[in-house]
């Protein structure tokens, strides 16, 4: 019965992450891998992003955890009956579909932010001249 219910969560991550990397790389104009390009565009920008974008670390975690999770999936390493994870994986797809149509995700956000403003201030002088404006 438990093995049961694992292969029907373990069979809508699959099904669900499939259609998470097609419209990934739709995004990014490829035949597969949006996933693995959108991880490989977060690390282009990392070091001045995650400053900015409180939520750049954990999605970046996020996506790491659900390609591996798929990977092992698809390339047998482990049973559709074992326990993988939960259905949150799904769920957390879909929420990331919908920042993306709404242009909320961290690439977007990086995207919008103006660095020639923040880096004026950066540091500790220039928080101190800051203070005497």
């Amino acid at each position: 019965m438990l093995s049961t219910k694992n292969r029907i969560v373990n069979e809508r991550f699959y099904d669900a992450y499939i259609l998470f990397d097609d419209m990934l790389a739709q995004k990014f104009k490829l035949e597969e891998g949006g996933v693995a390009k959108y991880m490989a565009k977060m690390k282009e920008c990392y070091t001045e992003a995650r400053e900015h974008i409180p939520e750049w670390d954990d999605t970046f975690k996020r996506l790491q955890h659900l390609q591996a999770r798929f990977n092992s999936l698809k390339d047998g390493k482990v049973a559709f009956e074992h326990f993988q994870g939960k259905d949150e994986d799904v769920v957390w797809m879909s929420v990331f579909k919908e920042k993306m149509d709404a242009e909320a995700d961290v690439l977007s956000k990086y995207s919008k932010i103006d660095f020639s403003k923040k880096k004026k201030d950066e540091g500790f002088l220039g928080k101190i001249l800051g203070l005497f404006k």
